[in-house]
């Protein structure tokens, strides 16, 4: 016999079929409830105890449960994980109903299509992504739910769409192809390589019928997109909308995002340089950390976008230094800017949620405060009198719409910290609605109105023991004793007889009886009603005050990188055509701020297609070569994304992409070792490399044997002169390479100074002309702390492995050691002991007769120690 289920789990299990991908959060009074599997799920990732409905019948189903007033911060946990939420609400109050609450899911919440502040990255996009593959190419938008943002662009591969989505760094993905069935298992495999803890959504094939039925208006902006990319906006435009079906979307038109148009940062390039992210994890040790000043949530998501895709059109990029350069001028204009700025608000994700119907009052009053503030920073730069300035600043001969009636309209209604829910607190000022005022005057002081009314009656009808007074049976009722019953206005109308006297009422006290009895909900409706109508000119300003921000965040960014530029003395750069790169006392931005400030040496750097374009980096450990390769790079980047570079002076020919291959890693997941995670880099770097290209090695090779890196290394060097003919920097510890400067004119040597004082080395971090003479490899051991004993065998293996004349064998440290003869390749047949040369120059040289006794004892024991 099958078991009767409950209603309510009647309910649960409607919502559970309607979305089986998404964890129901089941509304029942003042609790979420999760049931059975979803229950099992969430207990231990949200740390919730699992406990049961029906405990020990029949019908006992697993239950967890977490408090409606506290549900965001479990939200906002599992939605950090990739799941899906499916939000199930009671749709009626459940006291004025009989029976069962109705209920039914009102939204479904998700990574990428969430708009409360609380669950997204204020200084960051959170991208829904829509993917199409065709045979022709792969279609990619880029959706923010959050701020209304739309964007396509067609990739000719997977491995170039698989590079921007990384840069990207979607929180959610949703996959299809353009013909339906067809096998898409190659590319989830490839994202789940690159974007593992990215979830991906998979999608059914589109109809143009249905493209163009979702995406409606836009279509007819976007002509100029291909098919794919039409086909994945409208996939992400139909994700959104179907979990949530009752909102409709601010999109205003799909814009065209053109990698063509932008410096290519590859993701392992982006992840060696930490654009944006560190390796180490830490968040102020990446470039965005130093020079982020910007002021406003759109301004610090702008300068995100810039960093990860820097420009290759001149033009633009001299535009955006311009408007650097002339805050970095015009220091006060700049401060009474930031000043104003920093009290903007996120206008344009608060623009967003008024146009969905999502505003809170605390949302308008942050409207409301961020347009105010808004007006003052536009009233800032409109006093610029220049013509140029203007120009750079976008500031036209009409004046700039700061959306004044609204901003008007909102600090006119609301108080100054409205609540984030209108019961728990004042919502508008005094003064703003009459009837809101009546109906708030009889919720606090209805019973002091009665109290009003009994001495009015009193003093008309001269009845001095008229009394106003209550009951749950009768009501509100006027009580006149016996004696003075013959006072009362004929108009009155008797109530009730009772043995002290008799009970009235009259049309003014029922009218104010009523007035106090329905003053809460009046007063509830009305408030709902004036939220209602300012949400609504809110929602009618949506692009106006769109427009707004994106002005504002422009503004932002170029002050903030003034700013930066001010204060740490960044210098703006040449940008040209050219091909020649030139670093003048250039510095490691991140560098210098954090592990070195005030204690930075820069270096020269000139790199010329035409002349010296490969620099074989050589130096000890710890010297500064890997730095010296990374700031020329994001000296790169930052100069054409438009902002001044740490350098005494700069020369940017253009650089169409970076190439990395800095530091060693492996790849466990996948079963690869370091050295062939080096060698899948190099080989992108190879196919990818042009004669415009900026590419840093270093040490390549290092993850095999000897001879068998320093061939690669050596042919991958050749590869990059001859054939990319690009810019290069090669660090590298084969001081063998150093002769590809004989056979290339094309090829320059140089190395990062340090000098060895009394067995330690000093690093002089000292870009200089030449190979090093030595790697100070021991040197550095001693300085990392390695015991004596390993230190003193270590320079004795060194110098019989430099001599060649010997492989010493294994034995316990301070052990006699037997040496049997040792092939080299690079030493001579009869090779002499250095030391023993050494300490014969160094005595021949030797002024005996210049020598105290305690000199001549000092130089003894030296070389003593010498040949020991």
């Amino acid at each position: 016999m099958a078991l009767r289920t409950s209603p309510v789990m009647q309910q649960h299990r409607a919502a559970k079929n309607a979305y089986p991908d998404a964890i129901v959060f089941f509304r029942l009074g003042d609790f979420y409830e999760m049931f059975e599997e979803d229950a099992v799920l969430c207990a231990p990732l949200l740390d919730l105890t699992l406990t049961s409905r029906n405990k020990g019948k029949p019908d006992e189903v697993p239950m967890a449960g977490v408090p409606y007033h506290a549900a965001h911060g479990y939200i906002g946990k599992l939605l950090g994980l990739g799941y899906k939420i499916a939000i199930c609400e009671q749709l009626a109050d459940p006291s004025t109903v009989k029976g069962i609450v109705p209920r039914d899911v009102v939204r479904v919440l998700t990574p990428g299509t969430v708009t409360e502040g609380e669950h997204l990255p204020a200084h960051e996009n959170a991208w829904l992504v829509g993917v199409d593959v065709a045979k022709d190419g792969v279609g990619v938008a880029l959706f923010d739910v959050s701020t209304a943002e739309l964007s396509a662009a067609r990739f000719p591969d997977v491995a170039s769409t698989l590079s921007a989505l990384c840069r990207a760094a979607p929180r959610e993905i949703v996959l299809g192809h353009a013909e339906a069935n067809a096998d898409d298992s190659s590319v989830t495999g490839a994202l789940d390589g690159v974007l593992p803890r990215t979830p991906v959504r998979k999608d059914g094939a589109l109809s143009a019928e249905e493209v163009s039925e979702i995406l409606g208006e836009l279509t007819a902006d976007a002509r100029d997109l291909t098919d794919a990319e039409l086909r994945a906006a409208a996939r992400a435009l139909r994700y959104a909308r179907a979990c949530s079906p009752n909102r409709a979307f601010p999109v205003r038109r799909i814009a065209r995002f053109s990698p063509a148009a932008e410096l290519g940062i590859d993701p392992v390039a982006e992840r060696h340089l930490e654009l944006v992210r560190s390796l180490s994890g830490e968040k102020d040790t990446t470039l965005l950390s130093v020079v982020d000043r910007t002021c406003t949530s759109a301004g610090a998501r702008l300068l995100r976008r810039r960093l990860l895709a820097p420009l290759l059109s001149v033009a633009r990029i001299r535009r955006r230094l311009d408007a650097v350069e002339l805050f970095v001028g015009e220091a006060r204009l700049r401060a009474s800017l930031r000043e104003a700025l920093a009290k903007v608000t996120d206008l344009e994700r608060l623009a967003v949620r008024a146009s969905l119907g999502e505003a809170t009052p605390r949302d308008l009053g942050s409207l409301r405060d961020g347009l105010l503030a808004a007006r003052d920073a536009v009233r800032v730069l409109e006093g610029v009198e220049d013509a140029i300035a203007r120009e750079t600043l976008d500031l036209g001969t009409e004046p700039v719409d700061v959306v004044q009636e609204l901003a008007d309209e909102l600090a006119r209604a609301l108080v100054e910290r409205p609540p984030a829910i209108p019961r728990e607190g004042t919502v508008f000022r005094p003064g703003f609605d009459a009837e809101l005022d009546e109906a708030d005057a009889l919720c606090r002081h209805g019973n002091e109105r009665m109290t009003e009314l009994e001495g009015r009656l009193r003093e008309s009808t001269g009845v001095g023991t008229l009394k106003v007074r209550y009951t749950r049976v009768f009501g509100w009722y006027i009580e006149v004793s016996r004696t003075q019953a013959q006072k009362v206005p004929a108009e009155w109308r008797r109530k009730q007889t009772v043995a002290s006297g008799e009970r009235y009422t009259l049309p003014e006290l029922d009218d104010l009886a009523d007035k106090i009895a329905h003053a809460e909900e009046r007063h509830r409706q009305r408030e709902l009603g004036l939220l209602s109508a300012l949400a609504e000119k809110a929602r009618a300003a949506e692009r106006r005050i769109g427009a707004l921000s994106e002005r504002l965040a422009r503004w932002d960014v170029a002050s903030a990188l003034a700013d930066v530029a001010h204060r740490y003395d960044y210098r703006r750069p040449e940008v040209d055509e050219g091909d020649v790169l030139e670093l003048i006392e250039a510095r490691h931005p991140v560098v210098e701020r954090l592990a070195a400030a005030g204690r930075f040496v820069p270096n020269d750097v000139r790199l010329d297609v035409e002349g010296e374009r490969l620099f074989v980096v050589t130096g000890p450990n710890m010297a500064g070569k890997s730095t010296l390769l990374r700031q020329v790079a994001l000296a790169v980047v930052l100069a054409q994304m438009g902002s001044f570079v740490p350098a005494k002076r700069a020369r940017i020919g253009v650089v169409d992409r970076v190439l990395s291959r800095v530091g060693a890693s492996d790849n466990l997941a996948r079963g690869e070792s370091t050295f062939m995670v080096e060698m899948r880099e190099t080989a992108e770097i190879l196919k990818k490399a042009t004669r415009r290209s900026l590419v840093i090695l270093d040490e390549i090779g290092r993850g095999t044997s000897t001879f068998d890196g320093l061939a690669i290394a050596w042919a991958v060097a050749e590869y990059l002169d001859a054939a990319a003919q690009c810019r290069t920097l090669f660090a590298t510890h084969y001081h063998e390479l150093t002769a590809l400067a004989e056979s290339s004119g094309h090829v320059a040597n140089v190395s990062v100074s340090a000098e060895e004082v009394d067995g330690d080395v000093v690093f002089l971090h000292r870009l200089v002309a030449g190979p090093a003479s030595r790697s100070y490899g021991v040197a550095v051991a001693k300085l990392a702390g390695l015991p004596e004993s390993v230190l003193s065998r270590a320079r004795a293996l060194l110098l019989a492995l430099e001599a060649g004349t010997a492989k010493p064998e294994s034995a316990p440290v301070g052990k006699a050691r037997a040496t049997t003869p040792q092939l080299d390749l690079f030493a001579p047949k009869v090779p002499e002991d250095p030391r023993v040369k050494e300490v014969a120059d160094t005595v021949r040289a030797v002024e005996i007769d210049r020598m105290t006794p305690l000199d001549a004892l000092s130089l003894l024991a030296r070389l003593k120690a010498r040949l020991e």
